[in-house]
C-alpha cells in the first residue's frame, strides 16, 4: 500500500482531501493511505475559502478532515526530515517557505515523489518531482521576502473577495496524484492566471 502525506489542511489541502475522498469512493486510489498534517485550528475567517463549516470552528483542521473523510489526521507542523520518512509521496499544500525548502532538499534525492501546489487568488501553480525540477531551480521559485502567505490575497479577503484558485489547484493536485499512482509522468510545471 502506498502512503501519501499532505502537508497543510487549509485552502488547498482541505479541498484536495475532498477530491481524494471522491476518487477513493469510486475505487480510483488503489488503497492509498492518506495522512494530512497541520497544527492549525479552524477559525471563522477560514470559512469563506477553506473546506470547513461553522461546526468545525476551534477544532484542529486535520481532525475535522479525518472525521469527515476517513483519512489519518496528524496534528503536527512538519519541520524535520524525519517527518517525511515512511511516505511514498508528499504534497506541499502550505504557503510556507521553510517547509518547501525542506521538501525540495530532502525528498529530491530519495525515492519520495513530491508535488508542490500553490495558489494566490487567481494564480495557480503545480510543480512535481521531475529531472527538470532540480533543487536549485525549485529554491529559486520560492519568494525570498515572505515566510508565510495565503492562498488568497490579503487585500481581497479584507474586501470580502474570495477567489477560486485554491480549489482549482487542489483539483489539479488530485489529477497529479492519479497520474503518479498510475505510473504516468506529470509535467514538471503547470501554471495559470485566471
Amino acid at each position: 500500500m502506498k502512503k501519501l502525506l499532505i502537508v497543510g489542511a487549509g485552502g488547498i489541502g482541505s479541498w484536495l482531501t475532498s477530491h481524494l475522498y471522491e476518487l477513493d469512493r469510486h475505487s480510483q486510489l488503489g488503497g492509498l493511505s492518506i495522512t494530512v498534517a497541520d497544527d492549525d485550528t479552524v477559525d471563522s475567517k477560514n470559512l469563506s475559502y477553506q473546506n470547513y463549516g461553522t461546526e468545525d470552528i476551534t477544532d484542529y483542521k486535520v481532525e475535522s478532515l479525518a472525521a469527515r473523510y476517513g483519512i489519518n489526521g496528524l496534528v503536527k507542523k512538519v519541520v524535520d526530515k524525519s517527518d517525511l520518512d515512511n511516505y511514498d509521496c508528499i504534497i506541499s499544500a502550505v504557503d510556507n517557505t521553510s517547509f518547501r525548502k525542506l521538501l525540495f532538499k530532502e525528498a529530491s534525492n530519495t525515492q519520495i515523489y513530491w508535488i508542490d501546489l500553490r495558489s494566490e487568488g487567481t494564480s495557480v501553480a503545480a510543480f512535481s518531482k521531475h529531472k527538470k525540477n532540480t533543487v536549485p531551480r525549485m529554491l529559486d521559485t520560492i519568494p525570498k521576502e515572505q515566510e508565510n502567505q495565503s492562498c488568497q490575497r490579503a487585500f481581497e479577503l479584507e474586501s470580502g473577495i474570495v477567489q477560486n484558485g485554491n480549489k482549482i489547484v487542489a483539483a489539479i493536485g488530485a489529477q497529479y496524484i492519479l497520474n503518479w499512482l498510475r505510473g504516468e509522468i506529470n509535467p514538471p510545471v503547470f501554471s495559470a492566471k485566471f
